[in-house]
């Protein structure tokens, strides 16, 4: 396996720049020791001049970087030769190409980057097993969370924590967790495609324990070869079945798990690992957990000088595995970049009035949408339809909805004549957590939209009525036999996303799938299936617009079905910006963007005005065209400006 990656000067060892995967030591002496090996293999007759060179235990692969710099992988040795010898001068050969126009700087900062798939193999443990049985509290307890608050709560279609990732050396291991449902069995053989191992989870009961022998069945049938371990969890109830009768009755080996259980986390991890390590064929070092994981969170920082931008948008912050004392006195990772401020209503002590609304005054900048909400009247407090976070913190969106409820059953939402929303009064516009709810409401149905002001409120109130209209029309015949499951009207969330789009979708953008997104919180089979069918229809070299004549479902629907894969992070758009391009503003830039890229940004996007190209604005500006191609294109893709030639 390869542990260490260095790139040094080959005349006195510098190291330019060093990536450390295992804890394992090489030092100065090690470098001043390969050098001599090196510089005599030069003048070896009979010997090629990358063979590798022994230091001590370790193995040197090692290839030349231009006429001054080595590019060395120090491996243990169990690795096939000429398997590293590829690598070793495939990475050269990349850094070589990196340095034609940037500095060794951009070398140092993106040395990850450059070499990828080169040093970092990808691994997908999916988590399998029916609802309730832990697979998201175990989750929670690798990346080491609390269990979510509240008891169980349904994972809807597919889980995916790629947020944060479990490198163990040069693996990177993403966890999906799969729902449970009946529903959504019909698509697990779309989610296994490229796993590598399936921990089928169970809660030890005797009832749930043949459940899962279902799930075995079913699981061997989609993914045959995929190897597979069984996760005994709740091992302190009672009742609980022990991990050896669960393995005789189904056939695999068991580990017993309790997922509440902080103080078997570690125990848990190595196993994984372990079962990891055996599947790509190497062995575990013989070391602490501590010493041989990392968890990797994403970060969507960039520097505001434009000197270090990660081409692939979303790079990775090294979090070291750190266990901290915790309030209660148990240990978890340390977390100090995770913040979910859960949202508040306010109401009064005896819980039978709302507080008095409070109604914000207009202002001059446009309002951003934070969240529109559907929901479908009943008794009590009525039923979320969807729920779609355009940005900003995700919200309790059940107590959004108390509150709505608690206005209507107080008087002060009321629908108008045929089902159509009623004309503004003041218990229509209410304040949460400094932004704006906007609410209107038919016969059946309730569309709440928050804002961060209330600027364009006529126009976006309309825009809610009109869609309100929409679904009274859509849904008419539903409701003589609608049996109060809210998932029946999920697909109206495409006429809200034709009117209100998460993000601009031009027919001119590349689709290109990535390895996992976050949860899809939609658990209708009509919108599961329109996802996946045209989850399948992307090649990574499809126009959008190609996208949208090859399929037979409607525009619209595909339009949105991107736009949500977009969103939850399964899939990204591309779009060709050259140095020659033409680009014009259409939009300002928001506070997000000039926060993370500087005032620079603001300058850029002032000189786009539809006649110069990029070339000579990035000229004027005095910065590196690589990193302002790359910025280019994200605001490009997210509708501040566009290509006009």
């Amino acid at each position: 396996m390869i542990h260490n990656v260095l790139l040094i000067d080959k005349i006195d060892g510098g190291v330019v720049t060093r990536q450390w995967f295992w804890k394992i030591e090489f030092g100065d002496a090690d470098i001043q020791e390969f050098l001599v090996g090196w510089k005599d293999l030069l003048t070896t007759d009979g010997l090629a001049q990358d063979t590798p060179i022994f230091v001590n235990t370790h193995k040197i692969f090692h290839s030349l970087v231009g006429d001054e710099l080595l590019l060395i992988f120090v491996t243990d040795g169990r690795d096939e030769d000429r398997t590293i010898q590829h690598k070793v001068r495939e990475g050269a050969s990349r850094i070589t190409t990196a340095l034609r126009g940037n500095s060794i700087g951009y070398i140092r900062d993106n040395l990850e980057d450059i070499l990828g798939e080169l040093i970092f193999t990808r691994f997908k443990i999916s988590f399998v097993g029916s609802g309730g049985v832990g697979k998201s509290t175990l989750m929670r307890l690798l990346f080491g969370r609390e269990p979510a608050p509240g008891g169980y709560v349904p994972t809807i279609n597919v889980a995916v924590d790629s947020s944060e990732t479990i490198q163990f050396g040069t693996y990177l291991m993403t966890i999906w967790d799969f729902a449970g449902q009946a529903v959504f069995q019909d698509l697990w053989s779309f989610y296994f495609g490229g796993t590598d191992v399936i921990f089928l989870i169970t809660d030890s009961s005797f009832r749930n324990v043949m459940q899962t022998k279902g799930l075995l069945r079913n699981i061997r049938k989609e993914a045959p070869a995929v190897p597979l371990f069984i996760v005994a969890n709740k091992q302190d109830l009672p009742e609980s079945m022990r991990g050896e009768k669960i393995q005789r009755l189904l056939g695999a080996h068991t580990f017993a798990m309790v997922a509440t259980d902080k103080t078997r986390r570690e125990e848990f991890i190595k196993f994984m690992l372990e079962v990891a390590t055996k599947t790509v064929g190497v062995t575990l070092p013989d070391m602490p957990v501590s010493d041989m994981i990392v968890v990797r969170r994403r970060t969507e920082e960039v520097d505001a000088s434009l000197a270090r931008v990660d081409p692939t948008e979303a790079g990775f912050e090294d979090v070291p595995y750190i266990e901290t004392e915790g309030e209660t006195g148990t240990t978890a990772v340390s977390d100090a970049t995770e913040s979910t401020v859960p949202a508040t209503v306010e109401v009064t002590a005896t819980g039978t009035e709302p507080a008095p609304p409070l109604v914000a005054t207009g202002l001059d900048v446009p309002p951003r949408i934070l969240h529109l909400m559907l929901i479908v009247q009943g008794p009590g407090q009525g039923s979320i339809a969807f729920h779609l976070s355009y940005e900003g913190e995700e919200i309790d969106v059940n107590s959004v909805a108390s509150l709505i409820s608690a206005l209507d059953t107080f008087g002060g939402i009321d629908a108008g004549p045929d089902g159509r929303a009623s004309s503004t009064d003041a218990l229509e516009t209410i304040e949460h957590e400094g932004n704006l709810v906007m609410i209107e409401k038919s016969t059946h149905f309730v569309v709440a939209l928050i804002v961060t002001n209330d600027s364009q409120e006529e126009e976006q109130r309309g825009l809610m009525t009109s869609l309100l209209v929409d679904f009274e029309q859509d849904y008419m015949d539903v409701w003589d036999s609608w049996d109060g499951d809210p998932s029946v009207f999920e697909p109206s969330v495409f006429d809200v996303l034709k009117k209100l789009p998460l993000a601009p979708v031009s027919l001119d953008y590349i689709a290109r799938s990535r390895e996992a997104g976050r949860p899809l919180p939609f658990n209708n089979m009509e919108v599961g299936r329109a996802l996946v069918a045209i989850k399948n229809a992307i090649d990574g070299s499809e126009s959008v617009g190609g996208i949208v004549r090859s399929i037979d479902l409607p525009r619209d629907q595909v339009l949105g079905c991107l736009q949500i894969m977009n969103h939850y992070g399964w899939i990204d758009f591309q779009v060709e910006v050259a140095e020659s391009s033409i680009l014009r503003k259409i939009g300002p830039p928001p506070e997000e963007i000039v926060k993370a890229y500087g005032q620079v940004i603001v300058q850029f996007i002032q000189m786009c005005d539809g006649t110069i190209p990029l070339e000579d604005i990035v000229r004027r500006l005095n910065v590196s065209m690589t990193p302002m191609k790359f910025v280019t294109q994200k605001l490009v893709l997210g509708g501040i400006l566009e290509v006009v030639a």
